[in-house]
């Protein structure tokens, strides 16, 4: 029981803290209505400049990706 509750325990918190290497910018708030335009900005920016490196046809996940760890709740831009 112990074995399992310690997993358990390992498994929430890599979820909890799944950022990818190189990200700075903190997830936005929950609920989505709590979120402001500037705090919003941040994340595109920041999607923005994390998957500039990505190539053309994986640039549109890695901002979907990005999106998801840091709670906006938008179709991904890739311009």
């Amino acid at each position: 029981m112990k074995k399992i509750a310690v997993l358990f325990i390992l498994l929430l918190s890599s979820v909890t803290f799944a950022h990818v290497a190189g990200e700075t910018i903190a997830p936005l708030p929950l609920p989505v209505d709590s979120q402001s335009e500037a705090q919003k900005k941040i994340v595109r920016d920041g999607a923005k400049d994390f998957c500039d490196s990505a190539e053309e046809g994986a640039k549109e996940e890695c901002v979907m990706d990005f999106f998801a760890n840091h709670n906006l709740e938008e179709e991904p831009s890739c311009d």
